[in-house]
């Protein structure tokens, strides 16, 4: 498991700047779609079993040529867009591990999705992962999709099916709305009425008889396996209720082999509060202990006299 990095003020300031000027970028570039899958490729090599891999920002590494594996095909440019942009803010402190992964945070919430739960502190790994096929390209079964996730210890058919409803933006051509012909082996084809808006629309057409959305065997794997078929159901019919689930999925997909343990740091979106009324619990509490302390002591000293 990859130890944290210490995640000071200026270090938290810089992560706040990376976010919006990735948000101006992303936006002007359109570039949603291929930052969500850098994010999630570099995060996806993590196996469970050996807690190596994971979102350490090795896809940036030429040695293990991890950008040529065939998943990876296409997503130099991402790594080329976020060197530009920490060369622009002059980032001193901020992982590659890290701003990677807030990328794809980015992308999804400029494209008017749910905003994901980010917690900084990812070391960088100059270790690059070999194996292929740890990344999901479409061509999947029910199996093979559970296999994939399983070994990433995200075994839950709610983070499978959630995180597979990304590909509302991935499966997408900016700005024309086309699947990726530099990237995937599939053929062209139109896949969802919104492509950089991130929305339940992946899983209303997969339920839909419409001939012109390019079906993979991976979007018939969710659809004619009963449990997973569930799921699609239930984030058809309700966006919030995918908005909610993705956003966790997404959040342990990003923080796979990541201690949080040893951060100390506020999480989530009402740490901030929390964390002031821990303290205003803490100041209490030293006040009783106090008060009590000196009422012993009090006491002590008039048995002493007596």
């Amino acid at each position: 498991m990859v130890e944290p990095i210490v995640v000071d003020e200026e270090y938290r300031k810089e992560i706040e700047m990376a976010r919006r000027e990735l948000g101006v970028f992303i936006t002007n570039n359109k570039c949603a779609p291929l930052m969500l899958q850098f994010a999630w490729n570099d995060a996806a090599t993590y196996d469970a079993k050996s807690r190596r891999g994971g979102p350490n920002g090795s896809i940036r590494l030429r040695i293990g040529q991890e950008l040529k594996h065939e998943a990876n095909k296409g997503l130099e440019n991402a790594v080329q867009y976020c060197e530009i942009v920490k060369t622009k803010l002059k980032l001193k402190k901020v992982s590659y591990a890290d701003l990677y992964q807030v990328s794809g945070a980015v992308a999804v919430e400029v494209t008017k999705g749910p905003t994901i739960d980010f917690v900084p502190g990812r070391k960088d790994s100059n270790e690059s992962p070999r194996t292929e096929g740890r990344f999901i390209d479409g061509e999947e079964d029910a199996r093979n999709l559970r296999k994939i996730f399983s070994r990433m210890g995200l075994s839950d058919e709610q983070d499978i099916v959630a995180l597979c409803g990304g590909h509302t933006l991935i499966r997408t051509m900016y700005p024309k709305g086309e699947t990726h012909k530099d990237r995937s082996k599939f053929e062209e084809g139109k896949s969802t009425n919104k492509p950089l808006k991130f929305d339940n629309s992946y899983f209303k057409e997969l339920l839909s008889k419409d001939a012109s959305f390019s079906r993979l065997p991976m979007d018939y794997a969710l659809v004619e396996d009963p449990k997973f078929h569930h799921c699609v159901e239930r984030y058809a019919k309700d966006e919030e209720i995918f908005f909610k689930e993705y956003a966790i999925s997404h959040g342990k997909l990003s923080e796979l082999g990541f201690n949080l343990n040893n951060l100390d740091q506020p999480k989530g979106p009402y740490a901030k509060l929390n964390q002031h009324k821990g303290l205003i619990g803490i100041g209490i509490a030293s006040v009783v202990v106090t008060v009590i302390l000196g009422y012993l002591l009090k006491r002590k000293k008039n048995q002493l006299k007596n």
